[in-house]
């Protein structure tokens, strides 16, 4: 029988070995990312209170400062890949937005020391400022010059060439997963995916958009939509083979500080209406984070067909499983499951109903 020193000795020795783990995983994290450094100065108030948000690795990191004088600030933190940051305020200023108002969003990189300087009225665009060191951003300009072109031949041309001169750099590769999130040009983005060097295809982007891919080919018109279950307005759990049965379906992804999805409501109300008798049902999966804002959305505009959330926003389960990304969002189902449309708006809906059902 082993004495209580030698177990002593031996519980020290493994709490030892956790704390070498432990320090060696941190070493670890910490060699795979590299500092970033983001300062200078914000033309606003002093002392006004302003908040930096951006991911690493799919996980948000937020950051509240507090000015210093003469609109001073200074954060840092670690990335690994270049990075986009929202610069925003307390918003006082358009009440069509719910939160923060983005007042700046620009790109930092790894391992750089970016010096950012924020020009006067600031509001007039969140581009107005200048900022050192980072060539994502100066791409990003580019880019956006491109967009607002009106001519849409040139524009379209253009566009091409610029992502063909660019395939080695990482904000194409942006480029191409705001692509997939609008669920547009597929084709053109796994060609443009395929060829991209082996220093892109190393990173997180690329690696979530070549799951967006795979996922997309899951939701094509034709292919089963994925079951899942959350829970409605009083916590009980709700699975959607079970509403689907014998009917067609809307899965309606939304939110109550959607403008653009609260618009189409009166449209989803006329088809709901109109067909509920005939076989059809919506159920809303909703991505609010807020239960009474939710709900009071929900008889604001009369809407009596299913709701489900877990209320963790564009985190929600089912959302983000499905890279929804962009609201609103929605597929049309027939009862066994097929998604027979996708992204239907207006009266398109009623129409394609009527045809289906009548």
């Amino acid at each position: 029988m082993a004495d209580r020193g030698c177990f002593r000795k031996v519980k020290n020795m493994t709490r030892f070995s956790l704390i070498i783990l432990v320090s060696l995983l941190t070493h670890a994290l910490t060699k795979a990312q590299e500092p970033f450094t983001l300062k200078g100065t914000i033309d606003t108030t002093e002392n006004a209170v302003y908040h930096f948000y951006y991911e690493v690795g799919g996980v948000g990191v937020r950051d509240t400062i507090q000015l210093k004088q003469y609109g001073a600030f200074e954060i840092s933190g670690y990335i690994k890949e270049p990075t986009f940051v929202y610069i925003s305020i307390e918003d006082k200023y358009n009440p069509r937005v719910v939160g923060d108002f983005i007042v700046y969003e620009t790109w930092v990189e790894p391992g750089r020391e970016h010096i950012f300087n924020g020009f006067r009225d600031w509001k007039k665009g969140k581009r107005n400022f200048e900022i050192t060191d980072s060539q994502t951003e100066v791409l990003a300009r580019k880019w956006l010059k491109l967009r607002d072109l009106e001519d849409t031949e040139k524009k379209a041309s253009d566009q091409s060439c610029f992502l063909e001169e660019h395939l080695d750099s990482y904000f194409v590769l942006q480029v191409l997963y705001d692509k997939l999130r609008r669920n547009e040009d597929l084709s053109l983005v796994r060609d443009l995916l395929s060829r991209m060097p082996a220093h892109l295809q190393n990173t997180f982007r690329y690696n979530q958009c070549q799951d967006m891919l795979a996922v997309k080919d899951n939701l094509s018109i034709g292919s089963i939509f994925p079951d899942f279950e959350q829970a409605d307005t009083s916590s009980n759990m709700h699975r959607l083979s079970d509403i689907r049965k014998n009917k067609f379906i809307l899965v309606d992804f939304w939110a109550s500080w959607c403008g653009p999805c609260r618009a189409e409501s009166p449209y989803l109300i006329e088809a709901y209406n109109r067909y509920h008798k005939k076989g059809f049902d919506i159920i809303g999966v909703s991505l609010d984070e807020d239960r009474e804002r939710w709900i009071e959305a929900i008889h604001e505009d009369k809407q009596t067909w299913h709701h489900v959330s877990d209320l963790k926003g564009f985190d929600n389960a089912v959302a983000k499983s499905l890279y929804i990304r962009s609201i609103p969002s929605n597929f049309l189902l027939d009862p066994t499951g097929k998604i027979i449309a996708r992204d239907i708006r207006g009266e398109e809906l009623t129409r394609l109903l009527g045809e289906i059902l009548n």
